[in-house]
């Protein structure tokens, strides 16, 4: 299975100002987690160089509901424009035990990202706004096709939904430091994530 998936800062629009926009084009909401990601670098090989990601991701559904944890990886982008990539992800049964597991084989923990995820649905698009803290509003667009040959005509479709909700395409070039693992090496995790915000600062002042 590919993901074809689109990623995008939203700047000074505001995570409710959004939401309208969303639930007025048919997106049913689907609820709402808080999420703690912890990427790692390969034991083997340098995924900052690879662009790939292995990330383990703790999950608690709001408001108080059940916990889970979930062990993703995903492969190179496929193009360009959107973060289509090959991703496989299980479940595992204990979050601490599987991070402690990780870091035993020699997976180096490179950020902590924690967030508040809430999820929407319409047909096959999963769209996701993120609050990330520290850093602001992000949105997400994804649908799942089975081959290559269907992933082209997919991010065509999140373009276009991406316009119609008011989204500047060229948000979609610079997103956060760590989710690309383009992390730097003379920095600590905490600093690469503090630098982050400072360049989307940056960035919003700029325009």
């Amino acid at each position: 299975m590919l993901e074809a998936e689109l990623k995008a800062s939203l700047g000074d629009t505001s995570v409710e100002a959004l939401l309208d926009r969303v639930l007025a084009r048919g997106f049913a909401p689907e609820g709402a987690v808080r999420e703690r990601d912890v990427y790692f670098n390969g034991a083997g090989r340098d995924f900052r160089r690879t662009d790939e990601a292995l990330r383990l991701r703790s999950v608690r559904h709001l408001p108080d509901g059940p916990r889970e944890s979930l062990l993703t990886y995903k492969g190179p982008k496929l193009d360009q424009v959107s973060n289509a990539r090959t991703e496989y992800e299980t479940a595992v049964s204990d979050g601490e035990t599987a991070e402690k597991l990780l870091e035993a084989l020699g997976y180096c923990p490179l950020a902590v990202v924690e967030k508040v995820r809430r999820t929407y649905r319409m047909e096959d698009v999963t769209l996701c706004l993120d609050e990330v803290e520290g850093l602001g509003g992000f949105l997400e667009l994804e649908i799942l096709v089975p081959a290559e040959e269907g992933r082209e005509e997919a991010v065509g479709r999140l373009l276009a939904l991406l316009d119609g909700l008011g989204i500047r395409r060229k948000r979609l070039h610079f997103g956060l430091v760590f989710q690309n693992f383009n992390l730097f090496p003379q920095y600590t995790a905490l600093r690469n994530v503090m630098l982050a915000g400072e360049l989307l600062a940056e960035k919003a002042r700029e325009e």
